[in-house]
């Protein structure tokens, strides 16, 4: 302790030591060449210092500062003690030295200390390559997010629709260059709620200005339509957003689109003045059919009536061509009521969508009932397997059944017996979904066309099957449609009407019904119902 105390106490005292000149055999040369090389050290190390604190005052998110600190410390440490030695030729100050390196020692094992414990943070960072790989990669993401912002602007452009944002704080509203160009703005100038306001359709301001400010109280953006006026034109525009609330429930920020509807509103209101003009025009055909059918029974049946009063009160007096003319009023007389009558029903049968559950089962039953004397004069066969239930209309499926039944036994193969087997079986729209191709061919004319109604639709297929003479498949959608035939009057009677009146039955229930025939082999009726309507209400059948 005493040494100590001596220490500090001759700290500045030079008199117990002789210069380093003094001490030993120094040359000239040798000595500058030891104090010259010491000062250069000093002055280098003087020099570090200020670069590294330097360094440090510019950049200002440097990491590891503390450890630069200690870095500068100590290397002025270390060129403190050169300076030293250097000056020690002259002056001999041994103890300020010893001082000097002993704080030069602390400072280098504190920097040490300080080094293991940053190395774990210090290798966790990333190398000069991978940096460089970083600033590559995140170039080529800015190329790629310029691409995508082209093509969404392009996108938006062909779609008519812009983007918005509304800071209600800053009372600022941010569009994007198809918004701007919608509203006939240039894109430079900056937009407020009034500037907004100012544009849309004087008859539309408060309408407008009403949803915006219920924002506010329901804290939720309503779609609607509005109209513009744009450098005199009016425009109609379809808005929709979203809002951004704070901590507190606070709307700060509106964001959503904006689409310009203009032609698509025009071609809706172009459709539904056609639909209704169509509509009214369907409601007067009907009117034609029923009053021309009614019109029409009425002189063939005086034609009819008269024929046959002539037939049985002078048919010996009439020669043979005399009888067999005749015969072709009486015959043609007969066909005409037949006709008659298919058109008036075919014009009754309206777009009736009151549907309710129906067990097909009971509907063939009751068709077969009515059917009776017509089974029973062929001798006819009705095979009935298992049936399911579907929502429907039951007196239009009841004409399906039977328009379809009695086909098949008017059709029949000479000596043979009428056979006709009729099932059903349920099937999921996915079922239907994995035979696209096929749907695309026998769908086509039916809702089943659309893939939007098969995944998640339950639908009954049902069968009907004859052994009748059957046909070529060539012309299985033909035989659909209105006074269409396959064969002549003189072999099969009938006025081309029975399965028109089966398509258009189908087409209301929104289905569909395909055939499938071979000449000789018989015919196969396929219809397929879905289980419930109430996921096709809002869909205008096919061909209804």
């Amino acid at each position: 302790m005493q040494q100590a105390w001596e220490f500090f106490r001759k700290l500045f005292d030079t008199s117990d030591f002789p210069p380093r000149w003094h001490c030993g055999h120094w040359t000239s040369f040798h000595g500058w060449l030891y104090i010259i090389s010491d000062l250069m050290i000093w002055g280098a190390y003087f020099a570090m210092p200020i670069i590294i604190v330097r360094y440090i005052s510019r950049k200002h998110k440097a990491r590891f500062v503390k450890l630069y600190f200690l870095f500068a410390g100590f290397i002025l440490a270390c060129g403190a003690t050169h300076f030293l030695d250097a000056i020690t030729f002259w002056i001999p100050l041994y103890r300020i030295s010893a001082l000097v390196r002993f704080a030069t020692g602390i400072i280098s094992w504190v920097t040490v200390f300080t080094i293991v414990r940053l190395m774990p943070t210090a290798a966790s960072l990333k190398s000069a390559e991978q940096l460089e790989a970083e600033v590559a990669q995140r170039k080529k993401a800015e190329e790629q997010l310029k691409v995508n912002n082209q093509l969404l602007n392009e996108a938006q452009s062909i779609s008519q629709i812009g983007h918005w944002q509304w800071d209600v704080k800053a009372n600022k509203i941010t569009w994007s260059d198809m918004t701007y160009k919608i509203y006939g703005i240039a894109p430079s100038k900056t937009i407020n709620y009034e500037e907004y306001l100012s544009k849309i359709h004087p008859d539309d301001k408060d309408y407008v200005n009403s949803h915006v400010q219920l924002v506010f109280v329901t804290k939720m953006f309503p779609e609607f339509y509005h109209r513009l006026v744009v450098h005199g034109t009016v425009k109609t525009v379809h808005s929709k957003g979203e809002v951004v609330l704070n901590s507190t429930g606070d709307v700060v920020q509106m964001i959503g689109t904006v689409q310009d509807v203009t032609e698509q509103k025009k071609v809706e209101e172009e459709l539904l003045s056609k639909t209704q003009a169509l509509e009214n025009t369907n409601r007067e055909l009907e009117k034609f059919a029923s009053i021309a059918s009614h019109d029409l029974q009425e002189p063939l049946r005086k034609i009819i009536t008269f024929s046959s009063m002539l037939e049985k009160e002078n048919r010996e007096y009439l020669t043979e061509k005399g009888k067999l003319y005749l015969d072709k009023i009486t015959d043609a007389s007969a066909r005409m009521q037949k006709l008659i009558n298919d058109v008036l029903e075919f014009s009754r049968l309206i777009d009736t969508r009151i549907f309710s559950k129906v067990n097909l089962k009971q509907v063939i039953s009751q068709v077969l009932s009515d059917m009776e004397v017509l089974i029973a004069s062929t001798g006819a066969r009705v095979e009935i397997g298992e049936l399911h239930t579907v929502e429907a209309n039951t007196t239009q499926l009841g004409q399906l059944f039977q328009n379809l039944i009695s086909n098949a036994i008017k059709f029949r193969k000479n000596n043979n017996t009428p056979l006709i087997q009729i099932h059903s079986e349920l099937i999921k729209g996915s079922d239907l979904s994995a035979k696209r191709l096929h749907a695309a061919q026998y769908y086509k004319f039916s809702v089943l066309s659309d893939p939007r109604y098969w995944d998640s639709e339950l639908f009954c297929r049902i069968y009907i099957k004859d052994n009748g003479i059957g046909f070529e498949e060539e012309y299985g959608e033909l035989i659909f449609e209105l006074f269409q035939r396959l064969h002549s009057r003189v072999d099969y009677e009938g006025t081309g009407i029975g399965l028109a009146i089966c398509k258009k039955v189908v087409d209301i229930h929104h289905g569909s019904i395909i055939v499938k025939s071979k000449p000789g082999e018989g015919s196969t009726f396929i219809i397929t119902l879905p289980i419930s309507q109430k996921n096709f209400n809002h869909v205008t059948p096919f061909g209804g």
